[in-house]
């Protein structure tokens, strides 16, 4: 894999976190500003990967017009997807972080990483001695 290829990735990530917690907010009225805090931190780090590829002179990977959320009609429900995507958000930012070279894009996405951890934590996760990585069984 290379950097670009992870930069995508992570930016594919960051599109589903934009698209997914105002759905969260808008369905659970308890969890809306728990799920804006959460949107707005994923759309700045969404807009910086975006002027990242255009630097590169890249074309981003597009956002889908919708994701899969499968039923999420609890509180209990919409924390459970909050935390897979924190998750899927902390291994995308290991796999940049240890793909690029780059010793600024390599603390970026270390701080986003320590970020997504942080959020998966308001969202009711454990904490994880290795986040980003597989979970063991």
């Amino acid at each position: 894999m290379t950097a670009t290829e992870a930069l995508q990735g992570w930016l594919a990530v960051e599109h589903e976190a934009v698209w997914l917690y105002p759905v969260i907010g808008a369905r659970l009225d308890q969890l809306t500003e728990r799920a804006r805090a959460s949107h707005d931190a994923h759309l700045r780090t969404r807009d910086h990967l975006l002027n990242r590829l255009q630097v590169l002179d890249v074309e981003p990977v597009p956002a889908k017009l919708s994701y899969a959320v499968g039923s999420m009609r609890t509180p209990e429900q919409a924390t459970r997807l909050a935390r897979r995507l924190e998750q899927a958000v902390a291994a995308a930012c290991l796999t940049f972080a240890g793909e690029t070279s780059d010793q600024d894009d390599q603390k970026y996405a270390i701080t986003r990483l320590r970020r997504a951890a942080e959020a998966e934590l308001t969202w009711g996760g454990r904490p994880r001695a290795f986040p980003g990585l597989p979970s063991q069984p």
